[in-house]
This record gives structure tokens, sequence and C-alpha cells, in this order.
């Protein structure tokens, strides 16, 4: 009889255990972090070269454009922000977008720079398998607020503010090419002969005017599945090519308007940078 009740309770014992594992409790899989690097290069006969800074004033020409056009970068900046991962199985990641006058969340400024912007951490992500990053380059009306914003939006810091159109700047390309005509304004062309500006923006649509919309909003797609779950910290590494930024599906010609600082003049520019992120690989 004594053997009969404790097998009783060694069977209750071990489906309790059980259920409690199936209901999603010891054994479930809790959130983990995914990082996202976003590397600036020029993709050249299909080679990924790092990209390379030089000063202000610079002759020496590392790039060129489909016309043969040479050029050189001084600065390269962009915002990436509403971060999105997505997965086969419903797997479903917003990265919280939020300003305020003292921070801002999930808006995230890339600079060629600082080594450090370009490495995005992706905190308290649902456990499960990703496949796609969606993201926007710019800062969609939920990022520009009346008067002061904080962070990496703060105007003062960033130099990616228009004052006259009270909204940001998506990228920022500044440089020189042997074939411009200078008399480009900027944060390192100022008086540089040869110098090259384009400021591409734009955040709204206002019909018959220089306003309108240049935010994109791209999706990649992963070649393999990305694992997430609190033991795993996978990177997921993502290229900006500026070959494509000026080729893409618009040949930018800097003998021309080599000058952009309105939305509209920097509407061709704004569609090769939506070909311009490119995915690479996962480090799992």
């Amino acid at each position: 009889m004594y053997n009969l009740k404790y097998l009783f309770l060694i069977i209750v014992i071990v489906f309790s255990f059980t259920s409690c594992k199936d209901d999603g409790g010891e054994d479930a899989k809790l959130p983990g972090t995914v990082e996202l690097k976003f590397d600036n290069v020029a993709i050249v006969n299909n080679v990924a070269k790092q990209l390379n800074l030089v000063t202000p004033g610079s002759t020496t020409y590392d790039y060129e454009n489909a016309m043969g056009q040479k050029y050189n970068i001084n600065l390269l900046r962009y915002y990436i922000s509403a971060i999105e991962l997505s997965g086969p199985n419903g797997e479903v990641f917003k990265d919280e977008v939020k300003v305020d006058a003292n921070t801002s969340k999930g808006y995230y400024l890339i600079d060629e720079a600082v080594a450090a912007s370009q490495l995005i951490e992706l905190s308290n992500v649902p456990a499960g398998e990703y496949n796609k990053v969606t993201f926007t380059v710019g800062v969609d009306s939920s990022g520009v607020v009346n008067g002061a914003a904080g962070g990496s939006l703060d105007p003062a810091t960033s130099n990616m503010f228009w004052n006259w159109n009270s909204g940001y700047i998506a990228l920022k390309y500044e440089g020189q090419s042997d074939v411009s005509n200078g008399g480009a304004g900027g944060e390192t062309i100022n008086n540089i002969s040869n110098g090259m500006a384009y400021h591409v923006g734009g955040w709204k649509n206002i019909a018959g005017t220089a306003f309108v919309y240049n935010n994109k909003r791209i999706t990649l797609d992963f070649d393999s599945k990305m694992v997430v779950e609190q033991k795993y910290a996978p990177e997921a590494h993502l290229y900006f090519d500026v070959i494509k930024m000026f080729n893409s599906p618009n040949v930018v010609d800097f003998t021309g308007n080599h000058n952009v600082h309105r939305p509209l003049d920097g509407q061709a520019m704004a569609n090769n940078i939506a070909t311009a992120f490119i995915f690479d690989h996962i480090h799992q």
C-alpha cells in the first residue's frame, strides 16, 4: 500500500515539473541582445574596402562615380531610426522611439569619424529566430519636436538639423572632386576649392515647394536565421556602399548640383541611399 502511495506521489511530482516547463516556466527562453554593425565601405569589383576620410582640401581622390569623376570624403554621417526585427514564425521586435528635451531613444547617428557610433545594441529582444531587419534612414515627424531635443537628436552636437526647415538632415556627405567648381557650404568645405556638400533630408511633402519627403524605409533580408535568446548576442553586419550613393540608380554629376541643401535638390541622391544599404553576414 505504501509503495503505491509513493509511486503516485512521484508521478504527480514529475507531471507537475514537466507541466511547469511546458507552460513556459523554468524552460522558457529569455530575451536577448542583438547588435547591428553599420560598416561604411566602397564596394569595387565586389570587394568592400574601408573608407578613407581625408583632411578638408585634400587632392587625394580615392573614389570615382560612373562618369569617371573622382572624389574623396571628409565627412559621412546619417541617422538610423525606428528599427524592427522580424522572423519567419511571427517573431517581431520594435525598438522604442522616444524624444524629450533631455534625451532621445531609438535614433542613432552613424558617423564614419566615430567608430563606436557604428555599432547599435538592441536589448530585450524576444527569444526566437529572425531573418530580416527594417529601419528608416532619417528622422520622421515623431522625432521633430518643438523646442530642444536631447541625445543623438541634439542640434548643438549632431550638426544635423535644418533650422529653416525645422527638420533633420537624413544623410550628410562632404568632400571634394577635381571637377567641382567649389563654392559649397558645410562643416568642412567652406571656402575650399573643389568642395562638395550633399545634405540630404526632408520629412514632409508640401506640393509646389522645395519640401519633399526623402527619408527611406529599408528592409534587408538575412541569408540565414539569427537566433536570439539570453545566452546569445548575435551581430548582423550591414554595409553602406558610398559608390552606390552616387551611382545607383541615379548617377550624380559633380559638375552640376554639387551643393545640396534643400530636400527637392536631394531627391536623386535620396533614391540612391535606398539602394546603398546591403546585408553582409551574421556573427551568431
